[in-house]
């Protein structure tokens, strides 16, 4: 499950951002830099909000401060949901 999760926010990002899967990792830089600006990730999680039916509140956007703390976050909220 988390793999499947890591590879979907990842594919989101990347189409959002409109860069390469590859260029994304777990450390990379989330709303912070040229390669992933403000805007786009801003629609990537609008779609994962949708996708994963978790909730991603615009307050709560400084701390993912790397695609990975994204990824934790829905995969906790995911957990939460499943029991």
């Amino acid at each position: 499950m988390k793999a499947n999760i890591s590879k979907t926010v990842k594919s989101v990002i990347a189409q959002e951002c409109g860069i390469n899967r590859r260029s994304i990792s777990n450390r990379t830089p989330f709303m912070s830099n040229q390669k992933l600006p403000y805007f786009d990730c801003v629609g990537a999680l609008f779609v994962l909000q949708n996708k994963f039916h978790v909730s991603l509140p615009e307050a709560d956007y400084y701390k993912y401060k790397t695609v990975g703390n994204l990824i934790k976050n829905i995969i906790r909220q995911q957990h939460r949901l499943s029991k």
